[in-house]
């Protein structure tokens, strides 16, 4: 199965995490990053979430799992060790059309979080399609560790001169060559002479 690669903005979007693990905590620290409204359903908390939820960022719900409790939600992430329950959940999240992520198992999952390397405005992300999330993560450090911190005023010229191209006639060549020349100016690997 692959998955098509989408990005989507969970900025104060109600996203459920069920289990209270190092994996859920994990989850719960990348769904905090990027905005979302994050509610922990588990029996039981390692101390780190417990942490989270006194600084009011996530609400702890202490209880098993039950039916419909995916409901009002953008997206559930489930991460415990119970194949049957995880099944479940999946199951109940496809009916309502809920994306769900079943930690370790991309079959039970509708979508996959890809590692993600981010310096401002550039955002890539990485993927094995869920096969190794090893390999994912190496290669977003390698990437991490590529950049200058100049891609910011990169990203901001290339949007003005977008901006100011949508009302100028002129070629695709002409406006890749512009594009180009600017991202050339620019020289964003480390490790590479600026011109």
């Amino acid at each position: 199965m692959a998955y098509y690669p989408i990005m989507l903005n969970i900025a104060n979007k109600k996203c459920l995490v069920i289990g209270g693990g190092n994996i859920a905590y994990r989850k719960i620290l990348y769904l905090l990053e990027f905005g979302a409204t994050v509610t922990v359903l588990s029996s039981s908390f390692i101390d780190e979430i417990l942490e989270l939820c006194k600084s009011h960022k996530v609400k702890l719900v202490k209880r098993n799992y039950q039916k419909n409790d995916v409901e009002n939600y953008f997206l559930v992430v489930v991460a415990t060790n119970d194949k049957f329950i995880n099944k479940e959940i999946s199951d109940e999240c496809k009916k309502k059309n809920i994306l769900v992520n079943v930690v370790d198992d991309k079959e039970l999952s509708t979508f996959i979080v890809p590692s993600v390397m981010r310096k401002g405005d550039l955002t890539i992300s990485i993927s094995t399609n869920g096969k190794s999330p090893l390999l994912a993560k190496r290669i977003k450090e390698m990437l991490d560790n590529m950049f200058e911190n100049d891609v910011e005023n990169l990203i901001a010229e290339l949007s003005n001169v977008r901006e100011k191209l949508k009302t100028i006639p002129i070629s695709m060549e002409e406006k890749i060559r512009l594009y180009d020349d600017i991202i050339n100016k620019y020289n964003i690997l480390k490790g590479n002479d600026k011109k």
